[in-house]
């Protein structure tokens, strides 16, 4: 191997050391605070959810309805375009980038861009994901 690629292995390591080793410090501290100052008493109305004093009506646990993750995972893909497309809008209107990549890239980049979401947009239309009954 040769020196160059070792030294940056050693640096690559080195920062993964250096990110883990607190955060698994900090995880192995609290757990063994927890071991020792714990008082533990389990009974099975504390183990009840809190319901503001009154009986539990149903289970914790409730299933939801699919469409409600469908509709956030849409709303994640059509919100990030917006967080794509204000640099992209800032970036094109520097002068200087114009002139070295020709004025014709910006307008056809963001064309396949938009494309692209507007097939991933029918795609869920034609699925009926964006129905809601």
């Amino acid at each position: 191997m040769d020196r160059e690629f070792i030294q940056i292995l050693e640096i690559i390591v080195f920062v993964a050391a250096g990110f883990a080793l607190p955060a698994l410090g900090m995880i192995g501290l609290a757990w063994v605070l927890q071991k020792v100052f714990r008082y533990h008493a389990p009974n099975p109305i504390k183990n009840q959810p809190y319901e503001c004093g009154m009986e539990p009506l149903q289970e914790a646990r409730l299933q939801f309805d699919i469409r409600y993750y469908l509709y956030a995972l849409l709303f994640i893909v059509f919100d990030i375009e917006i967080i794509f497309l204000i640099p992209w809008a800032l970036a094109t209107h520097d002068p200087d980038l114009l002139q070295n990549f020709g004025s014709m890239l910006a307008p056809i980049e963001i064309t396949i861009f938009l494309g692209i979401l507007a097939v991933g947009l029918a795609y869920a239309w034609k699925k009926g994901a964006l129905k809601w009954e």
